[in-house]
């Protein structure tokens, strides 16, 4: 686990991107390269993944974590970004989420995602992912 440190500032560096985020998605719609294969992260629409997190929320912490690791979609962002930007997307994504579903503020959310039970939850469902067996594509 990161030091509370550099969690502090990749929760910052998050933050400045989600707003960033927000901002970007209210401004005019940018002419995307049609060869370019790569996905625009920061104008993906999130609304199906929260609907599922908030469902998995309803049995656990841990569930709604699992359910938000398990996504395609951070593969695809971690694969295509690196990880530091995978990273800052997570968080930004987690805070975005946060906001959507308990209707609170940045700040909030950054709390509840820094909060010691989010942290044991996250970690618990990140380790009980990687400690599955992969799976074998037929």
């Amino acid at each position: 686990m990161a030091s509370a440190n550099k969690q502090q500032k990749r929760a910052t560096r998050a933050k400045a991107k989600a707003k960033q985020n927000r901002t970007q998605r209210t401004a005019a719609p940018v002419d995307l390269d049609p060869n370019d294969d790569r996905i625009d992260f920061e104008s993906v629409d999130l609304t199906e993944l929260f609907k599922e997190m908030i469902d998995a929320a309803k049995i656990s912490q841990q569930a709604m974590c699992t359910v938000f690791l398990e996504h395609p979609l951070l593969a695809l962002v971690l694969e295509q970004e690196g990880e530091e930007t995978a990273t800052d997307f997570i968080i930004a994504a987690l805070i975005e989420y946060r906001q959507w579903s308990a209707e609170t503020d940045e700040a909030g959310a950054l709390a509840w995602i820094e909060s010691p039970a989010f942290q044991a939850d996250y970690v618990a469902a990140s380790n009980a992912i990687t400690a599955q067996p992969p799976h074998n594509a037929n």
